[in-house]
């Protein structure tokens, strides 16, 4: 079950977004990335609810989130994200985003740095645009043959050790089997033409969105994590984002592709555990402490750790 054995729903928009809201402290917003849902944050939920209110969502047409009408759109996922925390209570969070969701973080932070305290990118997406045989592919191939190609892939790939990368996993453990089953159970979805519907409109617009020439613009903390081995958003994007983002850090994961918190869940944990201290400590009005969970990162703020 993971996150789900304590799923709440409360409908934004029109729309049923199923939530988990744990923990107690200063909240941490998780948001997943395209064809996922909570469960991508199951270890890092698990870990940071001890210290934090860590709240995590469906968004709209992901996992067990209602699918709206019309077409993806970042401002459609943003309004989830922040008619959610209204409906909460909650003003200001620390949001890790992963992929599509750091896409989403990104945006938050460039239009609502009111509400942004730290912002963390997990192997993020809109860095980068996608010039090359995939954009063109989203582009131009009809909606029908991209459904038939998403749907093959997703029945192939969880089968084939070789081919577990490709679907973003690089170790294959409790976590990333969960998401490989529920890659595999998309098929099963008894509104999966609807699905697929919006799983092709929500990657169109994932990856038709570049923040890179905005970066400059993002003045909160910020944290970029990394699988090394990610093979969809290579690690070159997380260093190209690394030297547009002012003053942020570089934690690049070994034997992780792009759901390092799922491949690598206690290095991912630690960084991310450290970084939140030193930004937190700072918004406490303890320097000192600070200084001392600061990332260590040289060389530009780059870092391997394990």
């Amino acid at each position: 079950m993971g996150p789900y054995q304590n799923a709440k729903y409360t409908e934004i928009d029109g729309c049923d977004i199923c939530y988990v809201d744990e923990g107690e402290g200063p909240v941490l917003l998780l948001v997943h990335g395209l064809g996922g849902s909570m469960t991508n944050w199951t270890p890092t939920i698990e870990h940071f609810s001890r210290t934090h209110r860590v709240v995590a969502l469906d968004l709209p047409g992901h996992g067990r989130s209602s699918i709206p009408d019309g077409d993806a759109g970042v401002e459609l996922f943003a309004r989830a994200v922040r008619g959610l925390l209204s409906r909460l209570g909650i003003e200001k969070v620390s949001i890790a985003g992963n992929s599509m969701g750091g896409l989403l973080s990104m945006y938050l932070a460039l239009e609502h740095a009111e509400m942004i305290e730290n912002l963390v990118l997990v192997d993020s997406a809109g860095g980068h645009s996608f010039p090359g045989a995939l954009g063109l592919a989203l582009r131009r191939l009809p909606a029908r043959w991209l459904r038939k190609m998403v749907l093959f892939f997703v029945a192939v790939v969880p089968r084939y050790r070789p081919l577990y990368r490709v679907a973003g996993v690089y170790i294959l453990n409790e976590y990333t089997r969960v998401l490989l089953d529920e890659a595999t159970g998309t098929a099963q979805r008894p509104d999966v033409d609807r699905y697929m519907d919006w799983y092709v409109s929500s990657a169109r617009m994932a990856l038709g969105v570049c923040y890179a020439g905005r970066c400059g613009e993002i003045t909160r903390p910020t944290l970029l994590v990394w699988g090394q081995k990610d093979m969809g958003v290579p690690l070159k994007v997380g260093q190209s984002l690394n030297m547009l983002i002012n003053g942020s850090y570089l934690v690049a994961i070994p034997r992780a592709a792009h759901v390092p918190q799922l491949d690598q869940p206690e290095l991912f944990n630690a960084a991310v555990e450290r970084f939140l201290a030193a930004g937190e400590a700072v918004s406490a009005g303890r320097p000192e402490q600070a200084q001392a969970a600061e990332v260590d990162a040289p060389e530009r703020n780059a870092l391997t750790v394990g």
